[in-house]
């Protein structure tokens, strides 16, 4: 009867290990999403292209709400100009069909995408590392590059740069508007205008992909979150490409690394440990063995 119990039990745990393993799989298959409590990491690493006029969402914690967009425009200023840019969106207040509002501030607070049922992030917070000083072009990060408190972060979208009244649009991973939109289609003076000059850092990277670095206040936690978003350009002429994954450490205040993912392997491999250890205990007590 003990023999029995132990082969039955041993069949058991098998089974509820296969399910487990099964379902990680089945989720890392089927979302290219994977997180791993020990790291504390939540990835996504589906590939998105985005075309002309096209736009990829990044919601990090899967709640509903938009927390980042990586957006195309293509705006035609008349005369045969026409511009391509590719940006990074915390809201959606301006497109390629009406691309000059800037972002409106109410009662102290940046507007965020519509959260659906979620309580909306505190957009004030959100921002991008950069590699120069205030009102630089996003840094275009390379893979294991730092994300955290010690990072430079900004968001420059405003018609009042450093309070000087100047409209500015560094949030561009490539940028062949550089303020014509405002100029030609706005009325601004090129005295009126700013146009940071440490890039745009998307160009010249030979299909390869960088990372944004970000910072975040996810559902007006008044705690900050860490993550990277993965961008390939394959046409640099239309600013086109794809988002190919995003993470970001569950732990407010933790830093990540660039392009770092949860290693399926490494839970697998425990989880095989745990069964062979259980295992051996199951036969060990079939054998009227004592474990030790």
């Amino acid at each position: 009867m003990n023999s029995n119990h132990g082969s039955k039990s041993s069949y058991a745990l098998s089974a509820q290990l296969g399910r487990r393993l099964g379902a990680y799989l089945a989720a890392a298959a089927g979302a290219g999403a994977a997180g791993e409590a020990q790291a504390a990491i939540v990835a996504n690493t589906t590939v998105q292209p985005f075309g002309v006029n096209g736009d990829v969402n990044i919601d990090f914690n899967s709640d509903g709400q938009i927390d980042f967009q990586i957006d195309h425009d293509r705006v035609d200023l008349g005369g045969g100009n026409v511009v391509d840019y590719l940006q990074l969106d915390k809201n959606d207040v301006n497109s390629a069909v009406n691309p000059l509002p800037f972002d409106p501030i109410t009662g102290g607070m940046a507007q965020t995408f519509p959260p659906g049922a979620t309580v909306p992030n505190d957009q004030n917070e959100a921002a991008y590392v950069i590699a120069g000083p205030q009102g630089s072009y996003p840094a275009a990060l390379t893979l294991g590059a730092p994300i955290g408190p010690a990072s430079t972060f900004d968001y420059q979208e405003g018609g009042n740069f450093q309070g000087g009244g100047k409209a500015i649009r560094a949030n561009r991973l490539i940028d062949e508007d550089a303020t014509q939109v405002d100029q030609v289609l706005g009325g601004l003076s090129s005295s009126a205008v700013y146009v940071p000059t440490n890039g745009p850092n998307w160009l010249g990277l030979g299909g390869e992909t960088r990372y944004l670095g970000v910072k975040m206040d996810l559902n007006n936690s008044n705690q900050i979150n860490y993550g990277w978003i993965g961008v390939r350009i394959d046409s640099e002429a239309d600013a086109t490409g794809a988002v190919v994954g995003y993470a970001y450490e569950t732990t407010p205040g933790a830093p990540i690394g660039a392009g770092v993912v949860p290693e399926p392997g490494s839970i697998m491999l425990a989880l095989a440990g745990v069964a062979a250890a259980v295992g051996g205990r199951r036969r060990k007590r079939a054998r009227g063995v004592r474990p030790a």
